[in-house]
C-alpha cells in the first residue's frame, strides 16, 4: 500500500516542529487520520504531546543518519499502521540522498524547505552545495523571520528559481504576516506585453527562471530569443532546446537551462548551433518537463551571432 509522505527539512530550529504543530491542529488536514511523524533531529521546540493525541498522531525519533533506511522505516510504518507520515528531516543530511533511502511505497506528496532569512547568506557561504541540493528537490521554500523592509525578494528569487525554477517561495513575518510569490515587484528588463517579447542574450536567464515559474503569463503570446541549440535523450522527434550554459550555485557547476523548440525544421540545425527562434508559446505535456512546460512553435530559424559570454546569469 502506497504511503503518502509529506517532508520538511531545514537547519535546526528553522522552523519545522512550529509547523507541523500548526498542520496537525489544521482541522481540513487532520480529519482523525492516523499521523506518524518521524523526527529525524530534536531542537529547541519538542512536539507537543496534547496536538499529538488530538491528532491521533504519534512521533518517533532517528537521529543518526544510518538508521535511516527502508528496514527501519518499513517497520515503523508496520508498528503504527498509519494513513500518512510526516516527517521532519535534518537539514544537515541532503535531501539527493533520502530518495534512495525511503521505502519504494512511499509516494512524497509535498517537499517542504523552511530557512531563517536572517541566517540565509551565512548559510549559502558556507554550505551552499548542501543548500542548493535541497533546493533544487523541493516543492516550496519557506523564509521565516523575516522583518519588513529587509527581505530583497528580487535577489531570493535569482538565487532560488536559479537552482529550481518551479518551486514556490513564501515568506513569513516577525509579525505574523505572510506572503506568497512575489506580488508584482518581479520587474523584468524585458516587456512581457510586446509582440514579439524580445529576449536579448544577456537576459536569457532571467527569461528563463520567469517562464518556467510564470508559464501561463507567456502562453499564446510570441517571443524572438537567442540561444544555442542542444538536445537531450528525453528530447522527442520534432524538438530542440534553446538553451545556455548557466552557473546554478557555483563556478563547478555549469548546467544547460533551456526551452523546448518545436519545428518540422529542427533536424536542420545541429547541437551547439547559435540560433534565433521567432515563435509562439503554448503548453505541452513533456518527459523533460517532467509535466507540463512552455513549448515555442517556431515560425523562424535562422542562425544568429555568438553571446559574448557563454554562461548566463540570473541577474
Amino acid at each position: 500500500m502506497e504511503i503518502p509522505v509529506y517532508l520538511m527539512t531545514g537547519f535546526l530550529e528553522s522552523g519545522k516542529t512550529t509547523f507541523i504543530e500548526e498542520t496537525l491542529n489544521d482541522k481540513e488536514f487532520s480529519k482523525g487520520e492516523k499521523t506518524l511523524v518521524i523526527a529525524c533531529e530534536q531542537g529547541e521546540v519538542e512536539l507537543d504531546e496534547r496536538i499529538l493525541k488530538a491528532s491521533n498522531s504519534e512521533v518517533e525519533y532517528i537521529e543518526d543518519e544510518e538508521d535511516f533506511n527502508p528496514e527501519n522505516l518499513t517497520a515503523l510504518v508496520k508498528k503504527h499502521k498509519p494513513s500518512r507520515v510526516m516527517l521532519e528531516y535534518n537539514g544537515m543530511w541532503s535531501l539527493r540522498d533520502m530518495a534512495q533511502k525511503a521505502p519504494k511505497d512511499w509516494i512524497f506528496y509535498q517537499i517542504f524547505m523552511f530557512v531563517d532569512h536572517s541566517k540565509f547568506e551565512v548559510y549559502m557561504n558556507n554550505m551552499r552545495q548542501l543548500l542548493s541540493d535541497d533546493i533544487a528537490v523541493s516543492d516550496i521554500i519557506i523564509f521565516n523571520r523575516c522583518e519588513p523592509g529587509k527581505v530583497d525578494k528580487k535577489r531570493l528569487r535569482r538565487a532560488v528559481k536559479a537552482l529550481n525554477p518551479r518551486i514556490d517561495m513564501m515568506f513569513e513575518y516577525v509579525d505574523g504576516s505572510v506572503e506568497q510569490g512575489f506580488q508584482g515587484d518581479d520587474e523584468m528588463p524585458f516587456d512581457v506585453n510586446a509582440d514579439p517579447i524580445e529576449i536579448v542574450h544577456d537576459d536569457f536567464g532571467l527569461w528563463y527562471i520567469d517562464i518556467m515559474s510564470n508559464a501561463p503569463r507567456y502562453k499564446g503570446k510570441n517571443v524572438h530569443v537567442r540561444g544555442m541549440v542542444f538536445r537531450a535523450k528525453n528530447v522527442p522527434k520534432g524538438y530542440f532546446v534553446i538553451s545556455r550554459r548557466a552557473m546554478t550555485c557555483c563556478a563547478n557547476d555549469i548546467q544547460v537551462v533551456g526551452i523546448l523548440v518545436k519545428s518540422p525544421d529542427e533536424a536542420k540545425w545541429g547541437d551547439g548551433d547559435w540560433v534565433e527562434v521567432k515563435g509562439k508559446v503554448v503548453a505541452e505535456k513533456q518527459a523533460c518537463y517532467k509535466g507540463t512546460g512552455p513549448v515555442i512553435l517556431a515560425d523562424l530559424i535562422a542562425p544568429t551571432e555568438k553571446a559574448e559570454s557563454e554562461v548566463v546569469y540570473f541577474n
